[in-house]
């Protein structure tokens, strides 16, 4: 799978405190074990990265390449080659056991990596954690809000100042692109052979630690009781505004045309493209 869906000028701001040496660990050649999240926006990935971190024990977890925040550790490293950015992001946040955790949206594959075979052939052997949220409608809008906040995670600092306004269209476009980029991320490992678990946002959010026991056991990491997140230490962004907008789309969508119109979709014929593609390979 090597398309995906992402509306145009939703890159994400970046992320400052990415960037503080602070969250540096002692510097080490080069990781012995990669853990790669792989994500969609607003799947939770923040939350589920920042509570692996607290653990000391999975490096941590961030969006390292984004465009924009690959485009600052060229800057600050004064590196513009790909290969030396990254191997020293390496060497910089791959905790004393040897473990190194990279989070990855979907998109984020062709536009940086150039596929997925260069991405697995990067990180042989790597271990996938899919992430993903049963209440996908919830994340379609959360995704809506975002795009038009400028706000994609908790402290960050808004783009718009202007109040989000509820947009059926864009939720509908954020939708398929969710379902079509969790997808893709399925298809991909699957067809690929990875190793992968799937873990669900609400899952991480109600049970932080159980969800922090199933990573480790999954990847063969030895976490102490001691050294479990306690409680979140990053915040929900969502509020009743996330569902009062996915109850009013609920009640304006109009399944028979609205499915009549999907099937002529820009979605539709994408996925029909790449089954031609596949069948015919």
């Amino acid at each position: 799978f090597r398309t995906s869906i992402q509306i145009k000028g939703d890159d994400m701001p970046l992320y400052e405190d990415q960037f503080l040496e602070s969250h540096d660990f002692p510097r080490v050649d080069a990781p012995s074990k990669i853990l790669i999240i792989a994500s969609t926006a607003r799947s939770g990935s923040h939350m589920l990265g920042h509570a692996l971190y607290q653990t000391k024990k999975f490096g941590f977890p961030l969006e390292y390449t984004t465009r924009a925040n690959l485009a600052e550790w060229k800057r600050r490293l004064e590196m513009p080659d790909f290969q030396a950015v990254m191997a020293e992001v390496q060497r910089r946040r791959t905790s004393p056991n040897g473990v190194f955790s990279i989070k990855i949206h979907y998109p984020n594959i062709n536009e940086v990596w150039g596929g997925f075979e260069r991405l697995t052939k990067y990180f042989p052997g790597a271990y996938y954690i899919l992430l993903s949220r049963k209440d996908v409608l919830r994340q379609a809008v959360s995704l809506s809000i975002a795009k038009q906040t400028g706000v994609w995670i908790s402290g960050q600092k808004p783009t718009n100042l202007n109040p989000p306004k509820y947009e059926f269209a864009q939720i509908d476009q954020c939708l398929g692109e969710t379902i079509l980029n969790n997808a893709s991320w399925r298809y991909a490992l699957a067809a690929g052979g990875c190793n992968y678990i799937e873990i669900d946002h609400d899952d991480v959010l109600d049970n932080l630690e159980k969800s922090v026991e199933i990573i480790a056991s999954f990847s063969g990491v030895v976490v102490d009781a001691s050294e479990m997140p306690g409680e979140q230490v990053t915040k929900a962004q969502s509020n009743q505004k996330n569902a009062e907008w996915a109850t009013r789309f609920i009640s304006e969508f109009n399944k028979s045309n609205e499915l009549l119109r999907n099937s002529k979709s820009s979605l539709a014929m994408r996925i029909k493209q790449k089954i031609k593609r596949i069948m015919h390979a």
